[in-house]
């Protein structure tokens, strides 16, 4: 496809500071692209000294695969290929991932540790709001203080305090300006306690060498103010930035940018008509400001043309939003086909429980994909073989605000038998398996009902009417779980449950959250249920076994615990990875969805309500900072508040509505006109019927009518594995290639279906030993200290101390002797310049490349030496034939990357304190690239069929025990 003349301009006006302003399906990736290759090919600077900051990984990752893709088409350009191999150290990438890669190349001017650590999210909520209570706790003879928590209890307390300085770390504000911001008593109460919060959290942080991503942006800032070298070494070695998404940046990443971009060539890309993340500190007007002042210069492009969306989907969008949206800019229409009358309203009169009215809509919806798929009128417009086809499942996604209500759906869409993936399950507490678990944990705590009733029902498949004859028999369901209850006349499955769950609640003051999380999973089968019926869902299980562990080390009780789930915000959502190989519905939320497309869109749930703050503290970079008491003050605030949510639920709207290509359905119910919604919104598009290219349905046609059974969703259900049906992706981990050496097998269901091997071993009791992977990283990190002088290798007793942390005793001995066999060897000794986990990304043929991470490369005069750092018991002739494998890939990527003369290769197998040398030469590597190109070709075929090369292997595999029998 040609680019347009706006395009052309913005991928080749690279002589000047540039913003564009991208609307929805402009095609700002493909010219984000094709602008960087310019820039390559013109020999304006290398790869290398280009910067594109991007707002998700996702994006990031895209980018890198697209400039991968055209830079093969041209690998005999010596320009390009130069380029090519040097992608995987690019500077593409989030603006945490860029600013983080800045303050570890300045750690000494950045006053940072060199072996700080990112701290995760979810820790650091937790210690965020640890700090908040001790804080409270420690203030608490203080007057106001005292009064504070008695007025809004302490948990609300926490609780608002918690939003409030999450809102300030988002935006970008220290503590010391909502000082200023403070007037009455109350206010500056709350600042104090904000301000020493702060504190206690910032030092713990600091203890453990770790750096949140607020601090990450703070440290990069302060860095180039304060530094004045750094900031020039910045503008000369990067001669280009490039910003996609800049209306989701907030006040540091923007000066941040500003800074880095005078001197240079900054071009940015946005809309504000797409900024959705002001919950995160999005501040759209900084993207506006910026226009403003490039669009005075001249140095401002727009791209109206949207290549997504069909002419009359584009036509009601713009006719929607131009009484919307102030100073709306409508898109334009690219495409010149169209569909027909492709915009239907499902919508009905709000009556009924809400659960209910979420059951009916489910129904309708459900009703209305089948009749779409019967309908042989309805076609639409395939984009890869540019021809009109008949709909397939695959073409349809279902958008949500929210997944709250998300089972409603999911079990209409069960009872129809139409297969359907939910996509963004980055959210852990939603999964299907961590769900039911908490509902038993939550039973055994506070031996509720609502609690009881989830557990019974959910993990021991109890029905409704059971339940009901236990309860009107004249019991409470908390009344099972007393020693001396009568189960004479409840059913036996009813009454073996309860005793399960009086087990579980003598246990519980003996055991660790993660041992009863444990014993749970066992007694009630959870892990083998999902294994067979969603493994997809083991993974997200784990994960949350591995949480509780984790709280476990810290010393919290199962109470503190499940309080503790409630600060789990809502993790950055990035665009979802949909396959388009599989031919399922999409459930996703608005938010992923933003810079995907789908055939047909249905917007589900479009009458409910816009939420509102109602928090009792209030809180605005601009405004200022008020609570509940002063009446006034507050009531302005909320109102100025509410207003910006308006604005932006508006954005969410319309970025749901410009992901339809060909057909676009909006359901709900007709609610209050007093409350704010997106059905409201576009109610005059109803109202307008006659002149607007849109159907109104009436939901009873959908149910009344008569829809087949399908044959192809039968068989969709029918088989859980199947290889041909999982894509796999043209890019490969080096290590994953020597598993697939080791067994076909195992590579299948670890890299293919994505199941790790732990899940299927039984934790009967506490986990007592590392794992090998957690082993090997200990010994690694020890390594690399040693050769950074941070530990006395004189004082052997006091390597693992340099951990800073205990280990059981066999691990310990496990660690130790191998860190000393590093230490007695040779290779301790080589006088070289040490480089420790050096990542790469190789090249290796037109459309794969390779990955993988170095353990060791020592550079010498005369030449370097590679080495692999293992930790296993024993070299067995597979094992060592899958190392032999990855270290080789090393050497290649190495030599033809970076052009080094290889002195080495070695595989160090620490524990058993032997150093074996492998032959790379020429000839060798030569032979190690056909083979590797050759398991390549066998898994792109999906042959994975034939047995480990050592049935030693399967002696220690745990899918054999129910996978590989399936394979």
């Amino acid at each position: 496809m040609e680019y347009t003349r706006e395009q052309q301009k913005a991928i080749e006006a690279v002589d000047q500071n540039l913003v564009v302003t991208a609307g929805a399906g402009a095609g700002k990736t493909r010219v984000l692209v094709a602008r960087i290759l310019h820039i390559l090919k013109q020999g304006l600077a290398d790869i290398d000294k280009i910067v594109a900051i991007t707002y998700t990984n996702k994006a990031a990752l895209e980018i890198r695969e697209r400039l991968f893709r055209e830079m093969t088409k041209e690998k005999n350009n010596s320009t390009i290929s130069k380029h090519l191999n040097k992608l995987g150290i690019a500077y593409i990438g989030t603006i945490h991932s860029f600013c983080f890669r800045l303050l570890k190349e300045n750690p000494v001017e950045a006053g940072i540790d060199p072996d700080a650590k990112i701290l995760e999210e979810f820790r650091a909520n937790a210690w965020l709001k640890d700090s908040i209570e001790k804080t409270v706790l420690d203030n608490l003879e203080n007057t106001l203080v005292f009064q504070l928590t008695s007025e809004l209890g302490f948990s609300k307390l926490v609780r608002e305090l918690y939003n409030t300085m999450k809102t300030m770390q988002n935006q970008g504000i220290e503590p010391t300006c909502i000082e200023k911001m403070a007037v009455s008593d109350e206010e500056k109460t709350i600042a104090i306690l904000i301000s020493q919060a702060f504190k206690t959290y910032q030092l713990k942080k600091e203890e453990q060498l770790f750096l949140d991503y607020e601090d990450i942006l703070q440290k990069t800032l302060l860095m180039l103010k304060e530094n004045h070298q750094v900031l020039e070494d910045c503008r000369k070695r990067f001669k280009f930035i490039m910003v996609d998404e800049y209306q989701d940046l907030n006040f540091v990443q923007d000066e941040i940018l500003r800074l880095l971009g005078e001197g240079t060539n900054l071009f940015v890309v946005g809309d504000k008509k797409q900024s959705i993340y002001g919950f995160r500190g999005a501040r759209v007007e900084l993207f506006e400001k910026l226009k403003g002042d490039l669009e005075s210069q001249g140095k401002a492009i727009v791209l109206k043309d949207n290549f997504r969306s069909d002419g009359r989907i584009i036509e009601f969008v713009n006719r929607s939003f131009e009484n919307l949206m102030e100073g709306y800019e409508p898109i334009l229409a690219h495409r010149c086909d169209t569909i027909g009358n492709n915009i239907s309203f499902i919508t009905w009169e709000s009556s009924g429980k809400m659960e209910e009215r979420r059951k009916l809509e489910g129904e309708y919806i459900a009703r209305k994909i089948l009749q779409m798929m019967t309908d042989e009128t309805l076609y639409i417009y395939d984009k890869d073989t540019h021809e009109y086809r008949n709909p397939t499942f695959r073409d349809f996604a279902v958008l949500f605000r929210k997944k709250t209500h998300l089972k409603h759906y999911v079990n209409a869409f069960k009872k129809y038998k139409i297969p359907f993936y939910v996509a963004d399950t980055g959210n852990l507490m939603e999964s299907f398996g961590v769900k039911n678990l908490l509902y038993a944990l939550k039973a055994i705590e506070f031996q509720d009902n609502i609690n009881l009733y989830g557990t019974l029902s959910h993990l021991f498949n109890i029905s409704d009417d059971c339940l009901a004859e236990f309860v009107l028999s004249g019991n409470e369901l908390a009344s099972g779980l007393k020693e001396d209850i009568e189960y004479a006349g409840v059913s036996e499955n009813l009454a073996k449950a309860f005793q399960l769950i009086r087990r579980w609640c003598k246990i519980k003051e003996k055991d660790t959250i993660r041992e009863l999380s444990g014993t749970i999973v066992d007694d009630t089968g959870l892990l083998l249920s999902l294994a067979q019926k969603d493994l997809l869902e083991i993974e997200s299980l784990h994960r949350f076994l591995d949480l509780c562990w984790l709280y476990d080390q810290q010393g919290y009780t199962l109470r503190e615990f499940l309080e503790e789930l409630d600060y789990f915000g809502d993790e950055q959502q990035e665009a979802a990875d949909v396959s388009e190989e599989e031919d399922v519905v999409k459930f996703i939320t608005i938010h992923s969805s933003k810079g995907l497309e789908f055939p047909i869109v249905i917007l589900a749930d479009s009458g409910q309500n816009i939420p509102f703050t109602s928090s009792d503290i209030l809180f605005d970079p601009e405004k200022g900072l008020a609570f509940r008491k002063d009446k006034d003050k507050w009531e302005q605030l909320k109102a100025y508040l509410e207003q910006k949510e308006v604005e932006e639920a508006k954005r969410l709207l319309y970025v749901a509505l410009t992901r339809a290509r060909d057909y676009l359905v909006i359901s709900g119910e007709m609610a209050s006109e007093k409350k704010e919604s997106f059905l409201k919104w576009l109610k005059q598009e109803l109202t307008a019927v006659q002149e607007a290219p849109v159907d109104v349905i009436e939901p009873s046609k959908l149910i009344e009518e008569k829809l087949p059974d399908f044959e192809k969703t039968k068989q969709y259900c029918a088989n859980l594995i199947q290889p041909g049906r999982i894509p796999v992706l043209k890019r490969y981990s080096v290590t994953s290639l020597g598993e697939y050496v080791r067994c076909p097998k195992r590579y299948y269901f670890n890299n293919v279906l994505g199941i790790p091997e732990r899940v299927f071993y039984e934790n009967k009791g506490p986990i007592l030993r590392l794992s090998a992977i957690e082993r090997g990283t200990i010994v690694h990190e020890l390594i690399e200290k040693i050769h950074k002088d941070k530990i006395n290798v004189n004082e052997p007793e006091k390597i693992l101390a340099a951990l800073g942390f205990d280990l059981g005793l066999e691990d310990a001995n496990i660690i130790q002797k191998c860190v000393q066999n590093y230490i007695q060897s040779d290779l301790h000794s080589i006088a070289g310049e040490v480089f420790s986990e050096i990542p790469f990304t190789y090249c290796i043929n037109d459309w794969c490349f390779l990955t993988g991470k170095i353990d060791q490369l020592i550079v010498e005069d005369d030449g370097a030496t590679i080495v692999d750092f293992k930790t296993n018991t024993k070299m067995r002739p597979d094992i060592f034939e899958a190392y032999r494998l990855q270290v080789l890939a090393y050497a290649l990527a190495i030599t033809e990357i970076y052009n080094v003369q290889l002195k080495r290769v070695i595989i160090a197998s620490l524990l058993e304190g032997k150093f074996i040398q492998v032959d790379a030469t020429e000839s060798v590597l030569v032979e190690c690239k056909n083979q590797i190109l050759n398991i390549i070709d066998r898994i792109e075929s999906s042959i994975f069929r034939d047995k480990a090369r050592d049935t030693a292997t399967c002696d220690f595999c745990a899918y054999k025990s129910l996978l590989c029998k399936l394979l």
